[in-house]
């Protein structure tokens, strides 16, 4: 661990006009840590198996197939899986050349939040029975459609080709899916997903070199499933397809199974403590704050070139305890994964710090303003309010902000992040009934971050802010 806290002399400061002016003192600098934890949270999935005719007769791998099904069949009853898709074919008696495996989601909870269940899941499958690591494929309807999307632009190595339907992704993310054959299908009458979020994806696929195509049903409405599953031209397609991977005897049918498995988690991150810190039993209030993508690998310095810990590295004094967490190369904060660490990270800095819970704020940058979206929806409870910059959310997630005083920020002119992202999602906290200010810099680019954590305001807006015991 390298040491770069700065010690000096304690001084008193006068806050008058702002958190701080032009003879601001030096603050009590960024030191370098490491979070490494056993988190206690368990992996668990049900979910039903298929094995295909013949399988365990001989000594042979077979492909295998992951449905994800939609918002309807949540819960804890494995029947409600087997009303669409391949589940629902097994059922009638179809036999796939497939191991295929249909998990369910719990109700109240997306697939898109569940890609470390549903890789641990397929871990466990590859482990246990005789799978083609070259040969996995997936797929999933509506918000299986989305968990598709997410899931292989997450882990796009795990996939020979993947099929989604009727949903939607993240198209910052679908460079990664450049190696990845996609077929995704759609209603052009769908009134619950619009056909324009396959559109985005798989455009984005395309303008990153990857082969994705899609077939839009005409009359179709949000049940483009159906007809997809039904058509044997599909699981051809599947089939012509092999990733290059490493090759790492039960009845056939449908069983119901259980996977139950733990998860470790590491991060580095800066931690600054404010002038003042340990004197007494104070409790101070908390920023974390989350890079975007430029800053990813395993150089803390690369965290220090923008906003609060570039600030606190020129000296400025923020009274907040800052933890400035760094992004694994090839990886995002709104990673389900990471979602994970970040609260991990949460957890372990309230338990050794003079944290005041009633005080923890979030704010992040481009890929780190998704994060900010992601984890403050996935974890409103934790947070006094967000301050997410040029970054973009999921919009029906919004109803989980609405009592975190939110204020966005973004460049008119962005190129990288569009405006459109940040309007979406104020926009759908307005109308879950939140409280939500939208900053617009008219001439700003992406760099939309510079101006607003140069701002004072920004800080006596945080600190205005304290969580009431009702979301403790």
């Amino acid at each position: 661990m390298r040491d770069v806290r700065r010690i000096g002399l304690l001084l008193a400061v006068l806050w008058i006009a702002g958190i701080w002016g032009d003879d601001a003192v030096m603050g009590a600098g960024q030191t370098e840590q490491k979070l490494t934890k056993h988190i206690s949270k368990a992996v668990e999935c049900n979910y039903l198996l298929s094995l295909p005719a013949g399988y365990g007769e001989k000594d042979q791998r077979w492909p295998l197939l992951m449905f994800l099904h939609g918002a309807g069949e949540r819960g804890d009853n494995l029947e409600l899986v087997k009303v669409h898709g391949p589940a629902k074919r097994i059922e009638q008696g179809k036999d796939y050349p497939f191991i295929v495996v249909s998990p369910q989601c719990p109700a109240g909870q997306w697939w898109t939040e569940k890609t470390d269940t549903l890789l641990a899941l397929l871990d466990e499958i590859e482990s246990k029975y005789a799978v083609d690591p070259e040969r996995v494929y997936l797929t999933g309807l509506s918000m299986g459609g989305f968990g598709t999307w997410t899931l292989a632009c997450r882990h796009p190595e795990r996939f020979a080709a993947i099929a989604p339907i009727c949903g939607g992704g993240e198209w910052y993310l679908a460079d990664r899916l450049r190696n990845v054959p996609v077929w995704a299908f759609h209603g052009a009458k769908d009134s619950v997903v619009p056909l324009d979020l396959s559109e985005k994806m798989v455009q984005a696929v395309q303008r990153a070199g990857g082969t994705a195509k899609l077939t839009v049903y005409p009359e179709a409405n949000h049940d483009s499933w159906t007809v997809t599953y039904d058509n044997p031209e599909l699981y051809e397609w599947l089939l012509s397809h092999r990733a290059r991977r490493p090759t790492p005897t039960p009845a056939s049918g449908q069983r119901p199974m259980k996977l139950n498995k733990q998860v470790a988690v590491e991060i580095d991150y800066l931690l600054h403590l404010p002038e003042g810190y340990g004197d007494g039993l104070q409790k101070w209030p908390l920023m974390l704050f989350l890079h975007g993508a430029g800053e990813r690998g395993s150089d803390l310095d690369k965290v220090k070139v923008h906003g609060p810990p570039k600030l606190v590295a020129q000296g400025k004094s923020l009274p907040f305890i800052i933890a400035s967490p760094q992004c694994p190369t090839g990886r995002s904060w709104s990673d389900p994964a990471q979602i994970q660490v970040l609260i991990a990270l949460l957890d372990d800095l309230v338990e050794k710090y003079q944290v005041d819970e009633s005080r923890v704020y979030l704010t992040g940058l481009s890929m780190g303003g998704y994060g900010t979206w992601a984890l403050a929806s996935s974890r409103a409870e934790r947070f006094a309010a967000i301050v997410p910059i040029c970054g973009g959310g999921q919009p029906r997630m919004a109803r989980q902000l609405r009592d975190v005083p939110i204020w966005v920020f973004h460049g008119a002119k962005d190129n990288v992040v569009p405006l459109a992202q940040s309007e979406q999602m104020v926009e759908a906290v307005k109308a879950a009934g939140g409280n939500v200010q939208f900053t617009v810099y008219p001439e700003a680019q992406h760099d939309s971050w510079t101006a607003t954590y140069d701002n004072p305001k920004l800080y006596e807006w945080l600190l205005s802010h304290r969580k009431g015991p009702e979301r403790k």
